[in-house]
């Protein structure tokens, strides 16, 4: 018999447990999957649990169940670098543990590539390529030991060694290294990837699942703000997001409403805030990544923030989504985003930690519709243009094609 349909899989070696929703790498991982079946004919995602579609990975992204364990008392006085050193030594064993059966239900199928998100040691993907004989794609949305470094995790003494043996060499067995940013591919050639295999393939967005709102009063009536101006943020409260600028620029604004879509560490502190501040706020808790369109189709305009003089390293998965639903965005000029937004054009920039700029903007965005709608429009266009999945899949496609390595696409 010949080869069936064109297909990839998709190794996510990352765990929910433990981990408050959404949890990006499932939903980033649904994204690339579900463009992979749109682009080469079909797709597998390959957890530690077994064999999800990429609305199960959405699903398990956001949970209600998911949240942060409570920690015991003795641990919590425990130092931070000997909890690093612990959780390092279990990703180890985790690693060590998962493979990948090449008699999966991929059997018969003619891969394009085996794909595997980067984490510490993992190398399940890259083994599984080598035993079907397909090529192998690493997706990078950072390098780990230098994230955790920027957040203020140190590693003295095991840092270089972890990134030596965690880091460089599971992703020395990629054909293609697949990076989130510019800056991400600089750190990965840094500890040793040849830069000859290294491509940047930005957060995208599933373009026919984002889309520009037909329900927005019911979305509007629903979370009890159909007269107000929305002013949109969804992530994970974490303290680089710098929502706190979002509370001070809205201070005293009127008719303004925050609406918050996420949980994280931070939440409280945003709220407790907002509350002093007497600035309106909605914090819906996390969400079912598959209602999320429904939240976006209630705002006025939606953000991305960063601290000043902070590194913004990253490819806000949000912003993507934002830009596909059509929802006006205010995003800080940090990092990649002056270079893949056009400002004025598609979105509109501030500088990062300039609450009176990010005032300014958001106040001009209240008082003219007609500009929050031709911004959203503009948005819509870039993003089903620029910033969707199956872009970054052909992306990949085109290096291993330029590499001599077999890419079947579906007709």
């Amino acid at each position: 018999m010949g080869a069936e349909r064109a297909g990839a899989v998709f190794v996510l070696p990352t765990l929910t447990s433990g981990q408050q929703g959404p949890v990006a790498a499932y939903v980033s991982t649904a994204g690339w999957a579900a463009a992979a079946a749109r682009v080469v004919g079909t797709s597998w995602i390959v957890t530690p649990s077994g064999t999800i579609t990429p609305d199960d990975a959405r699903r398990r992204a956001s949970e209600s169940k998911l949240s942060s364990p409570e920690v015991a008392s003795w641990r919590r006085r425990l130092p931070v670098v000997a909890k690093t050193a612990v959780k390092d030594a279990r990703e180890y064993r985790r690693a060590r543990a998962f493979h990948v059966a090449p008699d999966g239900p991929w059997r018969g199928h003619e891969l394009a590539f085996v794909w595997q998100r980067h984490e510490l040691f993992q190398s399940a993907g890259f083994e599984l390529a080598s035993a079907l004989r397909v090529p192998s794609v690493a997706f990078v949305p950072a390098t780990l030991v230098w994230q955790a470094g920027v957040w203020g995790v140190r590693r003295p003494g095991w840092s270089h060694a972890l990134e030596r043996l965690g880091e460089r060499a599971p992703l020395r067995r990629a054909d293609v290294v697949a990076c989130g940013t510019e800056a991400v591919v600089d750190e990965v050639v840094r500890i040793g990837v040849d830069r000859a295999r290294v491509v940047v393939t930005p957060t995208g967005v599933d373009t026919e699942i984002f889309t520009p709102a037909q329900n927005r009063a019911d979305a509007r009536a629903r979370l009890g703000v159909e007269d107000r101006f929305v002013v949109g943020w969804v992530g994970s409260f974490r303290r680089f997001h710098a929502i706190d600028q979002a509370v001070a620029a809205l201070t005293g604004v009127e008719n303004a409403t925050l609406l918050l879509v996420g949980d994280g560490p931070e939440r409280r502190g945003v709220e407790e805030i907002a509350r002093t501040a007497g600035v309106a706020v909605v914090c819906t808790g996390t969400v079912d990544h598959r209602e999320l369109p429904a939240y976006l189709a209630a705002m006025d305009a939606a953000l991305v923030l960063s601290p000043p003089g902070a590194p913004f390293h990253y490819s806000p998965l949000k912003l993507a989504e934002y830009l596909s639903a059509g929802v006006p965005v205010v995003a800080a000029a940090a990092g990649t985003l002056p270079d893949r937004l056009r400002a004025g054009v598609d979105s509109l920039l501030v500088g990062p930690g300039d609450t009176a700029g990010l005032r300014a903007a958001l106040v001009g965005l209240r008082d003219d519709p007609g500009e929050r709608e031709r911004l959203g429009r503009a948005g819509r266009e870039a993003a089903v243009e620029r910033w969707s999945w199956d872009r970054s899949v052909r992306i990949v496609l085109e290096h291993l094609a330029a590499r001599g390595l077999s890419t079947p696409v579906s007709e």
